[in-house]
């Protein structure tokens, strides 16, 4: 490699996007072969029909498509990906929504044409920067920022963000989080949120499915401090921005890369619900025996453990929803490896007025 290329800084903030999206973790067990084992021929039965009979599929699924140079040689998982959700459509089990992260590259936006989804939506672009001004409560935030982490170089690539849907979208809000809110590498990449309403089949009015992307924390690659204080930042971005578009009591889906882990000030932030009422559906899966089958609850304890891929969901009076299931297709390979850093879900749902009145144990964030 030329010296001259090697030593650019423009090339060594591209090469450090890697980290700061994420890519360079990985789900907490994908070694242990136990973590998600291949499942045998025919799921176990369930007790209740009702278990067996989902009105609604959602996946949510960070596929670590980077784009070259930041990140090389993941054409090929990402081709895959939209193999496996083509198998599952000519199996009759595909998700009916899908919510991506990280889609940036170009295999990735293929991914809907691949596995035949009519309807796409896609985040905010690189060129569509939030210029918000900062409140005062930020200026110390601002004054400290680091050129040389990237911070003040720009988008470079968009958001990431994408909604592939079997059923209309009929309207689309995106969000991008304010330019100065964001810490390190991160910075590189215009992360926010996209709410697609979709128009569901029986739905007496389109549900919001919302897809959004936080700012990660160590592998920003700058302090963890400035890191959760611009993760607060955009926390604080995406709350008004659900209450603004999204009715309070309405359905609505809400799921993505929330990057929160372990972290206690992260968490902080997330306390008072991003979506008022909403319930996270991998805790109530957890809690629910029948809702995984067994051969996935060690891939479900290792998607809880790493603790940032979440979907929430907030059904109505007029039309509620509730949980009946939950699956990993894209969880470990059978040789160990995994399509992407991050393990892809899908949560089955019934709404309307067949859906399972008993609540549950667990709550959402």
């Amino acid at each position: 490699m030329d010296r001259t290329y090697r030593n650019s800084p423009r090339l060594r903030w591209a090469a450090a996007l890697l980290l700061a999206m994420g890519a360079a973790g990985t789900v907490a067990n994908s070694n242990d072969a136990s973590a998600n084992p291949a499942p045998p021929t025919a799921a176990p039965s369930l007790a209740n029909p009702v278990w067996a009979r989902p009105s609604l599929t959602v996946m949510s699924y960070n596929v670590e498509g980077l784009p070259a140079p930041v990140r090389f040689g993941r054409a090929a998982a990402l081709t895959r990906i939209g193999q496996r959700l083509a198998l599952m459509r000519s199996e009759r089990r595909e998700p009916d929504v899908v919510l991506l992260q990280e889609a940036f590259a170009a295999p990735a936006g293929q991914i809907a044409r691949e596995a035949g989804y009519r309807y796409a939506a896609s985040g905010p672009s690189a060129a569509a920067v939030n210029d918000v001004p900062a409140p005062a409560s930020a200026a110390g935030f601002i004054a400290s920022s680091s050129h040389l982490k990237g911070e003040s170089d720009g988008k470079w690539v968009d958001s990431g963000l994408r909604i592939l849907s079997d059923y209309p979208i009929v309207r689309i809000e995106r969000l991008a989080f304010p330019a100065w809110a964001c810490a390190g590498y991160d910075c590189l990449a215009n992360k926010g949120a996209l709410i697609a309403w979709v128009a569901l089949p029986g739905s007496r009015e389109p549900v919001a499915f919302i897809d959004t992307h936080l700012n990660s924390r160590a592998a920003s690659g700058v302090a963890k401090a400035r890191a959760d204080a611009a993760y607060g930042f955009q926390v604080a971005a995406l709350r008004t921005f659900i209450a603004q578009h999204v009715p309070e009591g309405s359905d609505a889906l809400l799921g993505g890369d929330f990057n929160s882990g372990r972290a206690s000030a992260r968490w902080a932030d997330l306390r008072r619900s991003l979506l008022a009422g909403g319930r996270n559906s991998l805790l109530d899966a957890l809690a629910e025996p029948r809702a995984i089958p067994l051969y996935e609850r060690g891939a479900s304890q290792a998607i809880l453990s790493r603790g940032k891929d979440w979907l929430f969901y907030r059904g109505s009076p007029r039309q509620p929803i509730a949980l009946t299931g939950f699956e990993v297709p894209f969880g470990q390979e059978a040789d160990g490896t995994m399509l992407s850093d991050h393990m892809g879900y899908e949560a089955h749902y019934r709404i309307g007025a067949d859906a399972p009145k008993r609540p549950y144990l667990a709550g959402g964030v």
